[in-house]
Formats: C-alpha cells, sequence, structure tokens
C-alpha cells in the first residue's frame, strides 16, 4: 500500500511539473535565436532625433553588439567585419517607444507591445514573474520590450477603490514592512495608490528614501477622515504622477474652473513633477459608454487577456449604462487640462494602462500619442513625450529613447515621418531591440502570439501575487 501511495504522489508531481511547464510555454517567435547578428549598418535612412525634432534625409547609424556606435549623414564609415548591411530605402528611423504605464499580465502583452513599436515599458504593478523575466528578456532569453517594474501595488486597507491585488496597508509600521519586503524581493520602484492614509504615506516616503527606492503613482488622497492635500504628492518625488483623470479628481474635485485649471498647471509645473496623462483609458471609458458596451468587442480587444477581461466584466456593464454626456463631457476637460499641463511647462509622458479596463497593449500607445497632438502638444512634442521624456523620467536618459552613440539600439523603421502625422506610428515597417533586427514577418509573428494570451498562465501569476502579498 505504501508503495502505492508513493507511486501515485510521483505520477501526481510529475503531472503538476508537466503542468506548470506547458503553462509557461511561449510562442515560438518570443524565443529568438541568441545567436543571430546583433551589429548592423543601417543605410538610407530619415533619422528622427527626438531631441530636435527633425528628420534628416541620407542617414545612418552603425550599431554594434546592440548598442548605436555611430549616427550620421552623407558618406557611409567603413563597415567592420561581421556588421549586416540594411538599407531602410528612405523611410524614417527612430527610437521606439516608451510606455510608462502598462500591466503585463503574461508574455504575449510583451508580444503585442513589441510588434507595435513599444521597446520599453514599464509595468505599474508587481507580481513575483515580473522581475525573473525582466532579467530572462535582458539576457536575450526571451522577446520582449524592456520590462521595468514597480513593486505590488501600495494602497491603505478598507480604502476607497481598493482592489485584491493590491498590497493592503495599515499604519506606519506595516507599511515600513511592506516597503522592506518588497526591496528584498527585488524591486526598487514603488506604485502608491490613490487612498493611503497621511501615515502610511509618510512612512513609504522615509522608508524608501532611506532604501534608496523611487515612487511613482496616484495622488495620494488619504482617508476620508483625514485627507492629503495634493501638495503632497507633488512633494513627494515621484519619478511622475499618473492619471490626469487622478489629478482632476484630487486636486479640482472635478471642477472645471478654468483659472483653477491654470493655477493648478503653474502649481504643477514649479514642482517639477513629471505627469504621466493616461489619456487613452480614459477615452476607452467614454467609448463604452458612447457604443453601449461594444467598444468592449473591437478588433483591437483581440490581445485583451481574459482573464482579466472577466474580473473587469462588472465594470464594463456598469460604464455601458453610465451617462454619456457625462463622461463624454469629462474625458474633453482631461484632454484640453492636459493641454494646460503642457502650455505650463510641465513635462509629460506617454503611459496607457494598457492590460486593464479595455486598453490593449501596443495600439494603445500611438493613440495615446495622437490624444496628446489633440491635447495641443506638436508631433515632435509627443514623440519627445514617447521617448526622451520617459526616459529621463526612469533615470535612463541618454540609455534608452535617443538616437545617439551609445544609445540601446533599440530602433523603429516607420512608413512615414511622423513628425508630420503621429498617424505614421501605426505603420511601423521593422524594429531593432537591443540590436537585433525584426522584419515585418517577425512583426506580423508577434502580433500573431499577441492574440492569444495564455489563460492558465495568467492564473498562475495571480496566484503566485496573492500568495507573495498576503
Amino acid at each position: 500500500m505504501l508503495r502505492l501511495f508513493m507511486a501515485f504522489g510521483l505520477l501526481v508531481s510529475i503531472a503538476a511539473a508537466l503542468l506548470v511547464a506547458w503553462a509557461h510555454q511561449l510562442p515560438g517567435v518570443m524565443r529568438p535565436d541568441r545567436d543571430a547578428p546583433r551589429s548592423y549598418l543601417i543605410t538610407n535612412a530619415g533619422l528622427l532625433d527626438p531631441a530636435t525634432g527633425s528628420v534628416q534625409a541620407n542617414g545612418h547609424v552603425l550599431v554594434i553588439d546592440g548598442r548605436i556606435e555611430r549616427v550620421g549623414t552623407g558618406a557611409l564609415p567603413a563597415r567592420p567585419d561581421g556588421v549586416e548591411l540594411i538599407n531602410a530605402g528612405g523611410r524614417v528611423l527612430m527610437p521606439g517607444l516608451i510606455d510608462m504605464h502598462v500591466h503585463v499580465f503574461d508574455e504575449t502583452d510583451l508580444a503585442a507591445g513589441l510588434a507595435r513599436g513599444v521597446t520599453t515599458v514599464r509595468n505599474m504593478g508587481g507580481f513575483p514573474f515580473h522581475l525573473p523575466l525582466a532579467a530572462r528578456i535582458e539576457r536575450g532569453e526571451i522577446l520582449g520590450p524592456r520590462l521595468l517594474t514597480t513593486g505590488p501595488i501600495l494602497n491603505e486597507v478598507g480604502g476607497r477603490n481598493g482592489n485584491l491585488l493590491h498590497e493592503a496597508v495599515e499604519g506606519a509600521d506595516e507599511a515600513r514592512a511592506s516597503v522592506r519586503r518588497q526591496y528584498a524581493a527585488g524591486f526598487r520602484d514603488l506604485k502608491l495608490y490613490s487612498n493611503l492614509s497621511r501615515e502610511s504615506f509618510a512612512a513609504i516616503r522615509e522608508e524608501a528614501a532611506g532604501l534608496g527606492m523611487t515612487m511613482s503613482g496616484h495622488p495620494v488622497e488619504g482617508t476620508d477622515a483625514d485627507p492629503v492635500d495634493f501638495a503632497a504628492s507633488l512633494a513627494a518625488g515621484f519619478q511622475t504622477l499618473e492619471h490626469t483623470e487622478s489629478i482632476v479628481w484630487h486636486a479640482l474635485n472635478d471642477e472645471t474652473d478654468p483659472e483653477g485649471v491654470r493655477q493648478l498647471a503653474r502649481q504643477i509645473a514649479a514642482s517639477g513633477t513629471m505627469i504621466d496623462p493616461t489619456l487613452v483609458v480614459h477615452e476607452n471609458l467614454a467609448r463604452i459608454v458612447e457604443t453601449g458596451g461594444t467598444h468592449i468587442t473591437r478588433p483591437a480587444m483581440a490581445s485583451y487577456n481574459p482573464v482579466v477581461a472577466g474580473f473587469e466584466q462588472e465594470n464594463f456593464e456598469f460604464w455601458s449604462q453610465y451617462p454619456h454626456d457625462d463622461r463624454s463631457r469629462m474625458q474633453a476637460f482631461y484632454v484640453e487640462f492636459t493641454g494646460a499641463l503642457h502650455a505650463a511647462g510641465v513635462r509629460l509622458t506617454v503611459g496607457t494602462d494598457s492590460g486593464v479596463m479595455v486598453t490593449p497593449h501596443g495600439v494603445s500607445t500611438v493613440r495615446e500619442m495622437e490624444i496628446l497632438v489633440d491635447a495641443g502638444l506638436t508631433a515632435p512634442e509627443a514623440i519627445r513625450a514617447a521617448t526622451l521624456n520617459g526616459a529621463e523620467a526612469l533615470g535612463l536618459d541618454g540609455q534608452i529613447g535617443c538616437l545617439a552613440p551609445g544609445c540601446a539600439a533599440d530602433l523603429i523603421l516607420v512608413a512615414g515621418d511622423p513628425t508630420q502625422e503621429i498617424a505614421w506610428l501605426y505603420q511601423v515597417d521593422a524594429v531593432m531591440r537591443d540590436g537585433r533586427w525584426l522584419d515585418r514577418d517577425t512583426l506580423a509573428a508577434l502580433e500573431a502570439a499577441g492574440h492569444h494570451p495564455s489563460s492558465l498562465r495568467t492564473w498562475w501569476r495571480l496566484g503566485q501575487h496573492l500568495r507573495a502579498i498576503g
């Protein structure tokens, strides 16, 4: 009997191991040839440098081992041995896009982003699998955008807008302990949510400063009994403050008074805080209202995680019955307010909230840039927001989002000039990620992979996360 029991246990263990292995099986296109070249000379390109916002014709870029070695126009440099030659055919070459606010539940989320020219993402709510995944990407084991991540979202026990996936704290001691736990787990950036108490907020700030951790997140509102002034978030030293909608709610109480808008914009500009508007997610909520819910079934949603959609179904039903005029009016105001921020000198980044609230990865990044143009930015300014500004906010200026010697060879080749029309960014013909050249066929395969997120992997990661924050 004992032998039978042991045999049964062994079979269960083997079955579980096989199930885990299957759950982690990725589409073939996401497993790159690690011996493929990472050194290229790209010629006959229109060079779009976001630092100048202009395109130079007849340009070339020399890439050696995944980094830009030389950028120039006119006569070509000598091509070292082992360097592959690519003729850009006069198309526009520029840095890849940085999406500052995504939620990654599955590796295929990354495939969908890379297929659209997003070469760096910041995941805004860490799970245990994110840091190992980021390391595997950097080692060239998995093909995807550079993955940066905050730790698990920090919020107060019993606060409004609480979520099962948040790491809930109560008071200073628990807040400090959570920061230390996230640091020990390997996270170096914290994500703060709206309803932290004054006590917890202060403790997190102090503990993070002592450990050398950065912070990003929503403006912290405090509790109903002890609200926190908006100025406290501006003074907190956030990498970015997230969501125009949250700022308008907290600082303006949703009031649309023009003078109040101008004063707030000047206040934010004076603080030096960078803002990540995430207008596209608010637009998608408005579209749910406008379409009575059919916006949820649009073709771009093919890459949306079905597990997440299941969790959000109640929200979808709520928004589909929301008063149409009110949501559309507020969305228009968020765009207007973002324009006021820009006019006041506030530096903006490009983030989407992709992965949640019917906002799919990849295509939403370009849509966010289009909305920024609607808000009053020029196309070159929107491009700067999606490249240089994001890099600066992340402390990676001079390393990513740039077209200069020493920058990472994260590049995109575009059919037309996006400084004249942002919509050209929907037509990415090729991507270079860490020196690896991805042609149209590869991008098509990545797009297809992005349409098949794994529910099993997602459930597995959710379980890991809940145990970790437990």
